[in-house]
This record gives C-alpha cells, structure tokens and sequence, in this order.
C-alpha cells in the first residue's frame, strides 16, 4: 500500500527542532544505548562555530590504543533533521564498529530546513577535515577514515565516497562546489578511504525505479534542492553519488533490503552495478525480506560490514603517508609494496600488496632490518627487502621510506628501532582493526642487519622474542680494531655473543669485504647456538642493490625459508649430503659443531 512519507518526514522534522534547544545541546537522543567505550566526547563543534547542527559525538573503543582507524556513521532522516546524531544505529552499526576496533564519529549536519544542497555534503567534508585536524586530541588514525550512514545518511556517505578528492564538477551547465569551507581545517583533506551505504538514496533522478511510497506533491530531494526533476534535471544529478562514480573512487560496501518501500532497492542495485562498471571494489547484500532498516542489521551483516573495512584498509593509501612499488613487486608469488605505517614512524615496511591472501592458518613470518652505516633509510638494500616480501614476508626496515634512488643523508638510526618494530607487529597482529590482525608468524621473527645493522642486530640479540639472527658483512669489534668503527655504531663487546639464543648465519663478503675479519672471529667464538658463516666475494657492499638484490637474496631467502617456514627444500642450501650452497659459483660455507643439530 502506497503511504504519504513527505508527512511522516515533516513531523520527524518538528519533533527533532523542538527537542533542540539553541545553542549547545547536540541534539535529541533516543534512550541511551549502552556502549562500551575507553573515551567518549558528545557534542564537539567540529565547524568552530555555536551551532548545534554544526557537532558531533565521538566514541572510542573500549580496548585503549594510541590511535584507532575513524568511521564516520550518519543519521537517516530524509535530510530533515539537523539534530539526529543520539539516534545514528549506535545500537548496532556503531556498536560493531566499536567491537571492531574503530573509531566512531556520529555528526549532526544542516537539514534541507536550515540550508539548501550542496550545504549538507559540505558539512560531512567538514568533519572528515576536523578528524585530520584534532587527530592527535582524539586519538585518531588518519590513515584510515571511511564513511557509513543509513537512508539519507547513507546518501550523505556514498556521496562523499565517489566525490573523494573532487572539490568541484560540472554537470551540463550546473556547476557544484563539492567541498566547501566549513570549519577551521580547511588546509586538510577531505578524502576517504571506504564507505558503507545503509540502505541509501543513491540516483535521485530515478527514484521511481521500484515499488516505493508515494512522496506526495515535494519529495525530500524536492525540498533538498528547491527544485523540481522535470525543471532542473541537472541539480538532481549533483544530488546523486552515480554521478561522480569512476574507477579511482575507495572501496564501497552496501547493504539494502528488497522490501525496502521507503528507498526501493533498486537504488543500491544501479550503485552496485555502476561501481562495479567502473573498476571500484564493492560488495552488495540485498536482504530477500529486508524493509527500510528492519531486518538489515543482522549480525552476518554487521559482520560483512566490519570485514569489508578491515580488508580496505589493507589497501588503503593514507594521505601523506608515501609508498612506493620497487621492480614491479619483486619475483616472488606475492607482489609487494614499499609503505610507511602511521603507527610505526621513522621505519620503512616491506608487504605483499594483498594481504588478503593471508590468514591464520598462512601466516607472514617476519623479518626486521637494521641498515648499512645505520643510516636511517633502508635505501641501500630496498631491491632485496622488497624481494624478500615478494616470497610472503612481512619485512620492518629501520628508517624513513626511500622515494628516490639516490643516498640517504641524514642522522644515523637508533639500535631500538629494531625493538619497536618487534613490539608494533605484535600488536598489529592482535589488533581487530589493523590489516594485520591474526595474518602475522609471531613465532617466526628473524633480525637481520647489515654492517652497522648487523652491530644493532646483535646489540638486541637478547631478545626472546627472536627465533633466529641474520648478520651481513658485519661483525663485533675487539679492543684491537676498535678504532676503526665509525663513530656513534654501536661498540658492544665480544661477551655480547654469549647473549644470543638462537641459530645465526653471518653472510659475508670474502676476504675483501672489511667486515670479514669481525664476521669469522663472531663465527669462531660461537659455540652454544647453530651458526654458519657464508661468504661471497664481492666486498662489504653485498649484491643488495642489484637486480632483486643478487646473489645474497638467494641465500637469505633460504635461510629465512628453512628457518622461519621450516622448508625442507630449503633446508639443502644449508645442510645434508647434497648441501648446495658451496655449489653455488664462488659461495663457500662454514659450519660449527652444533649445525647438525638444525634440521
């Protein structure tokens, strides 16, 4: 049976406006929902000015972090509301959020009342702007901020989704500022990284598309625009996020149900379809007996939504923060990328760019890096960490990311940015948010280093979260040679080696290489852990910066292979009658007493 909504929505629209005092109060709550949070914030202004349509509700989960990922949830009301955000699914889609590890942003924004469009996608731009802005005063991890809403607020989502890093269009001859100037953080983007759509008007130039209730003689979008569909087509398509749909826009999530007769569900099918068209990553659930939110907030539901974000933001690109893909992803199965991590500054991280790849029965063992000279840059062995990741590693260089191939000048790095590189990982894997979370060996952790990397590597040797240690073209030095260490490397003493507890390979470069001598005097004094010295006669610089870094990948790789993937292929490098690294041309390989005992 058709139904008047144009009346159900006005009397909504009082209701909420006589609920709203002037002035500070954020809006009209539902009886309060219980959530469990670590910190909340109810009605922060995020425009800088007095008006109640103009805050937000800010929620942080009940797990403390340093900084948690953001999804901003809006309000349905048929953009009749400007008070609604008490009412914003805070007893399901904000809860699972919240479970889920995120941030929660719930905003208020002018209504079709108080302004006309494009005012209220100004407003939702303001907020993704405000969270850039306080991110530090609220804890939030702008590497990863999405957008959710239900009805019109799930308009309000997908608009700013599919208008991501637009700040005007022309349609015909209606031009449309897309970004505004609301607020006071102006300067910081409004872009996003995923969007879920609940049940949303998507094309508000078919909303006619299916059975749905009559909107009387103004539909919601008539009064949002001031206009009629038949007089100004063109406005009503600046209304409708299809519109600006192309293949650059963040992955999209969306949910309706076939029964919808508020917002037909044709609506999130052509959305579906037209993101789909346009190379955008998507998912769509369409409930068989699901109404205009009734029946669409399952717990299967909430959970695919919530599994759609965590999996975004493991292909996420958040602004400022640099990567970069190194020869073409490497050789390995698994193609990677060179990124920096919010949460884990001054170091460079080595991934396979698809993690969803991996899970708790594949795991990425992990491999932390400490660099030549101790610069602070990994720009001297990035062609062999990122090889490495291509064979399904997770690789935590110390040091900013390199953009360039030229070398690094700056200060030297610190012997514990290996540390928190250990300690970062960990918690990732235990995160419910990150896109690491459960993906992560941590049984499996191997610290590595070259030259001065090498002298940090076994200054944390000690360390038990470690199962094995790699040392390249490096070694401690004794009283004798001391003087010749560059100043500020780490100078433990020879005793330091009785500290390490798990096997060690040292890969060195020949007699040529100025580190031997160190190297083979480590190698000799070690005699109660497996250790095996490897050497290759190129010199101190290694093979890292050729081609996927040479012949000293192929050695690591194995090492790291057989030791953190217990790979019995690999394992032949190393030992057995038919041990194949002296075969190899010019490698040769000593072994102590306790080798044999590896397998």
């Amino acid at each position: 049976m058709k139904k008047i909504f144009i009346v159900a929505c006005a009397l909504c629209a009082q209701l909420m406006s006589m609920a709203q005092p002037a002035g500070g109060f954020g809006g009209f709550q539902m009886p309060e929902v219980k959530l469990e949070t670590s910190q909340s914030w109810k009605d922060v202004n995020y425009a800088g000015d007095d008006q109640a349509y103009h805050t937000c509700d800010i929620y942080l989960p009940r797990v403390e972090k340093e900084a948690y990922p953001v999804v901003i949830h809006v309000y349905g009301s048929a953009w009749f509301s400007n008070s609604s955000k008490g009412m914003a699914d805070l007893g399901t889609i904000v809860k699972a959020l919240l479970d889920a590890g995120y941030a929660v942003v719930c905003p208020n924004h002018r209504s079709s009342m108080d302004a006309k469009w494009p005012a209220q996608i100004h407003d939702i731009k303001a907020v993704v702007r405000f969270i850039r802005g306080k991110a530090e005063t609220y804890k939030f991890d702008t590497s990863f901020i999405a957008t959710s809403g239900f009805s019109s607020g799930g308009h309000l989502a997908s608009i700013t989704a599919t208008t991501s890093g637009k700040k005007q269009a022309k349609i015909g001859t209606f031009e449309i500022d897309l970004e505004g100037s609301v607020g006071n953080y102006t300067n910081e983007s409004s872009v996003v990284n995923a969007a879920c759509d609940w049940s949303g008007p998507i094309d508000l130039t078919a909303m006619d598309c299916g059975e749905s209730m009559k909107m009387g003689e103004n539909s919601p979008e008539d009064v949002l625009l001031d206009s009629k569909l038949a007089k100004e087509p063109e406005k009503y398509m600046s209304l409708s996020a299809t519109t600006y749909v192309d293949k650059n826009d963040p992955p999209v999530i969306i949910f309706h149900g076939e029964k919808d007769n508020v917002v037909p569900c044709c609506q999130g099918k052509k959305f579906f379809e037209t993101l789909q068209a346009a190379g955008v990553k998507t998912e769509a659930t369409f409930v068989p007996e699901g109404g205009h939110g009734m029946g669409m907030y399952s717990e299967e539901n909430l959970q695919k939504m919530v599994t759609f974000l965590n999996a975004a933001r493991q292909t996420a690109v958040p602004i400022g923060l640099k990567q970069r893909v190194i020869e073409d992803g490497g050789t390995g199965v698994y193609k990677a990328i060179m990124k920096e991590e919010s949460t884990l500054p001054e170091h460079t991280i080595f991934v396979p760019q698809d993690l969803t790849q991996f899970n708790s029965n594949k795991l990425l063992p992990v491999l932390v890096w400490g660099n030549g000279a101790c610069a602070n840059s990994p720009f001297e062995h990035m062609n062999f960490l990122n090889e490495i990741a291509s064979h399904g590693y997770i690789v935590l260089a110390t040091g900013n990311i390199p953009m360039t191939d030229e070398w690094y000048k700056g200060p030297m790095s610190r012997s514990e940015q290996q540390i928190e590189s250990i300690d970062w990982i960990l918690a990732q894997n235990e995160d419910p948010a990150s896109p690491y979370f459960q993906k992560v060996d941590t049984k499996n952790i191997c610290v590595a280093g070259m030259s001065c990397g090498g002298l940090q590597t076994l200054f944390n040797c000690a360390d038990p979260r470690i199962t094995s240690l790699m040392i390249c073209n490096s070694g401690l030095f004794n009283q004798q040679n001391a003087g010749q260490a560059v100043g500020g490397m780490p100078m433990p003493q020879k005793d330091k080696l009785k500290e390490i507890h798990t096997p060690i390979i040292y890969i060195l470069g020949g007699e040529s290489d100025i580190a031997y001598g160190n190297g083979m005097d480590d190698f000799g004094r070690i005699k109660h852990v497996p250790a095996c010295a490897a050497n290759f006669p190129v010199g101190h610089g290694g093979t890292y910066r050729e081609p996927h870094g040479g012949e000293f990948t192929v050695v690591a790789l194995a090492w790291l292979d057989w030791q953190l993937k217990q790979d019995d292929e690999a394992a032949k490098m190393f030992v057995g009658d038919n041990c194949q690294l002296p075969k190899r041309k010019d490698w040769t390989l000593q072994k102590n007493d306790l080798f044999k005992q590896l397998k």
